[in-house]
């Protein structure tokens, strides 16, 4: 399947559109309507929430299960982590892991620009490259605002990219091209985005601390932000030392129907998988897009130290944190099944990377 990889915050220019787009973006609570009879995870999160930036109280949003707090209400930074496998709804029962800069050592704020361009310049016969990654800024951030689950992300980005691609300019918005584009986007990410490894490097306790989730029976999911097509998340993983088929679930452009920085994103991560957003645990680096949301959808969360983005944000203070190694080390520790790796039996297939 050929889809391009919508990118959220490009370089020059363009990346000051993406980050105003972004400002502008729906704030972290949602205005949902009452929540779907159907749907456990809407249930779950049919309490009040907090408005956005407001600083997280006990009375505004699940506390982070059986940390200190100081007077105001909040877990104090670097509270022992040991509690987050209890969540605020009970014992956890998955484990959600952010890819870039969590599993992945990677830098978005360096890999973002030369991607772009070495994507507008494979292109550059099929679009004219500046307004090219301009609307394609645009169709982005109305996949990351997008908040109709009946549409997926994929259907959307291609609404919005090709309503605003004058053909004129664009022989490969063309309908009669579309497919040509397609398939040129798609020979891109087999050909040359593999070559962009060299701006990541491998962490060697991701696949070991995946493992020992998958050991332990919970669910496992890759909850990397779902604005890029299967392809590259696939390579990325490979970078990794990772593979989808570790995962119940990987969040990418053709499965979802939501995307971070929303609550929603994991109110729908947490109904695919049948596990209340209560007994899931959010492991991430960015305290906007992965911690502060994952909280306000009623997950207890944990903050990998080395990468962290967006420090001081109101809705991750308090939050439990650590190093991926320490991570490991608490699920190992507090396993109940011995040897944890010798226990292939209590491992989980793959069967939902992409429906």
């Amino acid at each position: 399947m050929a889809d391009v990889d919508p990118v959220v915050q490009p370089a020059g220019p363009v990346r000051a559109r993406a980050d105003a787009a972004r400002a502008a973006s729906a704030p972290l609570t949602p205005a949902d309507p009452a929540p779907d009879p159907e749907d456990p995870a809407r249930r779950e999160a049919g309490r009040p929430r907090p408005a956005a930036g407001a600083v997280l109280t006990p009375g505004e949003a699940p506390p982070v299960a059986g940390t200190a707090r100081d007077s105001a209400g909040a877990a104090p930074e670097g509270a022992p982590a040991a509690q987050v496998l209890e969540g605020p709804g009970g014992p956890i029962e998955a484990v959600l892991f952010d890819l870039d800069g969590t599993l992945l050592e990677l830098d978005m704020d360096r890999f973002l620009p030369v991607y772009l361009q070495r994507l507008a310049a494979w292109v550059a016969d099929l679009f004219d490259p500046e307004d090219f990654l301009r609307q394609l800024v645009r169709a982005t951030t109305a996949v990351m605002q997008n908040r109709d689950r009946s549409q997926r992300n994929q259907d959307l980005l291609w609404e919005v990219l090709w309503a605003g691609l004058d053909p004129a300019r664009h022989p490969g918005a063309r309908p009669e091209r579309r497919d040509e584009a397609l398939a040129r986007f798609e020979q891109f990410y087999r050909e040359q985005f593999p070559q962009l490894q060299f701006m990541a490097r491998r962490r060697p306790e991701a696949a070991a601390v995946v493992e020992a989730a998958r050991a332990r029976g919970w669910k496992v999911v890759l909850a990397t932000s779902p604005i890029f097509p299967m392809v590259a998340i696939a390579e990325r993983l490979r970078w990794a030392g990772l593979s989808a088929d570790r995962f119940d679930l990987v969040t990418v452009l053709e499965n979802m129907h939501s995307c971070k920085p929303q609550p929603d994103y994991y109110l729908e991560v947490a109904r695919r998988i049948g596990v209340e957003p209560g007994r899931c645990l959010m492991v991430g680096n960015d305290l906007r897009d992965d911690i502060a949301p994952a909280r306000v959808a009623g997950m207890a969360v944990y903050v990998v130290e080395g990468l962290v983005l967006h420090e001081g944000e109101p809705g991750a203070a308090g939050a439990p944190r650590g190093t991926l190694a320490q991570l490991l080390q608490l699920f190992v520790k507090n396993g109940a099944n011995g040897n944890i790796f010798a226990k292939p039996e209590t491992l989980h297939g793959n069967n939902a990377a992409l429906e």
